[in-house]
């Protein structure tokens, strides 16, 4: 079974989306086969990656398509239909277990999987807790962050009681860090006390390079691989993969 890694934060604006197109290009990168599901009806990394609204969800059938952005890197759209697929699988006797029974056939032609999901804890999110086996939160160095991560692990154990979930969190990965606020200075102790064997030690610091790059359709590899974030997601990558070890 590959690293499956839901990137989930039901706070928004935190660089979830921005995390999972770049640190799957970095796997790409270190040539592993990487596959991105797009679980947020945003559709937000199908637009950089592939093409926002092309084809159907996983949920309907949608398959792997490769990224234009490099080998190695292929992405199931989020397509049209996804933003009705929580109506849906709300009808569905199983319906939370619908992404996990879609991925199924395709885990052993990947080396890692990255889901993205949407910034709440509605059904897509859940599909995605309980179909992958590792969790990555990229979390904003402010005070309402550290409130939102705990009610995320809180339902993450929940789930892992009371359902086979075998999902566990794999990394925090702190996010639009700006080192001369002592709030996110303040924060980042925090995180190390309470969570020093799961927090990154790259942050990733607030970048006009990050922000530029979806605007062109790239990740940051192909837009500016040498700013300060292009190399800090690089060192964030090899955390992660390290890790998989």
């Amino acid at each position: 079974m590959p690293p499956i890694i839901a990137v989930s934060n039901q706070k928004g604006g935190v660089g979830k989306t921005t995390s999972v197109i770049n640190l799957a290009a970095g796997c790409a990168l270190a040539g592993l086969k990487t596959l991105v599901v797009d679980n947020d009806p945003q559709g937000n990394a199908s637009s950089v990656l592939g093409e926002r609204g092309i084809g159907p969800s996983i949920y309907e059938g949608g398959q792997p398509l490769a990224s234009g952005q490099r080998a190695n890197l292929w992405i199931i759209n989020a397509g049209k239909d996804l933003l009705e697929q929580e109506q849906r699988l709300t009808r569905q006797s199983g319906g939370r277990l619908a992404l996990k029974e879609r991925l199924a056939p395709l885990v052993d032609r990947f080396d890692v999987i990255f889901i993205d999901c949407p910034p709440n804890l509605s059904l897509l999110p859940i599909n995605a807790l309980l179909a992958a086996n590792r969790l990555l939160v990229p979390l904003q160095c402010e005070y309402y962050a550290l409130e939102g991560l705990t009610q995320l692990l809180a339902y993450v154990e929940d789930l892992r009681a009371t359902t086979q979930a075998t999902i566990s969190l794999s990394g925090i990965l702190l996010t639009m860090y700006e080192p001369n606020f002592p709030l996110a200075q303040q924060v980042e102790r925090e995180i190390r006390h309470h969570f020093a064997a799961e927090a990154l030690q790259t942050v990733i610091p607030r970048d006009v390079s990050l922000a530029a790059a979806p605007s062109h359709g790239k990740t940051i590899f192909d837009y500016d691989p040498l700013s300060r974030g292009g190399l800090a997601y690089l060192s964030a990558t090899k955390e992660l993969l390290h890790g998989f070890k």
